[in-house]
């Protein structure tokens, strides 16, 4: 079944792989099913896409909207193979531009989103509040995976210090080379730009344009490049 399907469905949801393959009515988890009742307003006979968010996924019909919703599944699974990894690793910009830019480059495609501490950033987060606020940024990107109708979970991870994982990375720097279809890992720096230190030890340099861009706006600038190459 070709995934355009997913995009006329009404809601499309993450489910456990176990949810996913159930061949009677689903069930969902509270929060979930409060969602789609109370927020979207589902009624019988709506379609909702589920994913397990590892590539498979079906389409079910909403069979009853009372005091718990009930799916029941009215396609086969579909198992979507497995592409390159696109990771977009970034520095962290301040406030809510960080939610944004996790937001906007999970629309677009990513699969990794790394956190960045470069030599020059300005946000840096501190060990005991990690976690907590790593978790906030995983529910954007959940969000995001949901409304684009995305069948992969883009997986936020970090933060961890740039000049110890450039190696792995193409970065975004003024005078750089063309993005090319291979490059699937990138890393944008903070505002005030790599330090000598971290361009030392990139993998290479890629230049996004001939304007000097916010770190949100450069992260989704090379995923929308990304977005024009079949991979």
């Amino acid at each position: 079944m070709d995934r355009s399907a997913l995009r006329i469905t009404s809601a499309h949801v993450l489910v456990e792989p176990s949810v996913l393959d159930e061949s009677g009515p689903v069930v969902l988890d509270p929060e979930t099913d409060h969602h789609l009742r109370r927020v979207v307003r589902l009624r019988v006979g709506e379609r909702v896409g589920l994913t397990d968010g590892e590539g498979r996924w079906r389409i079910a019909t909403v069979a009853a909207v009372d005091e718990r919703l009930l799916l029941q599944p009215s396609t086969e699974i579909v198992a979507e193979p497995a592409g390159p990894t696109l990771t977009i690793a970034a520095a962290m910009p301040k406030g809510d531009r960080l939610d944004w830019l996790v937001q906007k480059v999970t629309e677009l495609g990513a699969d990794r989103i790394v956190l960045l501490h470069a030599d020059r950033s300005v946000v840096r987060w501190k060990v005991d509040r990690a976690d907590k606020q790593r978790a906030r940024l995983q529910r954007i990107a959940d969000e995001a995976c949901r409304q684009s109708r995305r069948t992969r979970r883009a997986v936020v991870e970090g933060p961890v210090e740039a000049a110890g994982v450039l190696a792995a990375y193409v970065v975004g720097e003024p005078g750089g080379r063309r993005l090319g279809a291979d490059d699937v890992d990138i890393a944008i720096g903070p505002e005030g730009g790599w330090s000598e230190r971290e361009l030392s030890v990139a993998r290479d340099e890629i230049d996004l344009g001939s304007t000097i861009l916010r770190t949100e706006t450069a992260a989704v600038a090379a995923m929308a490049l990304c977005v024009a190459f079949e991979r």
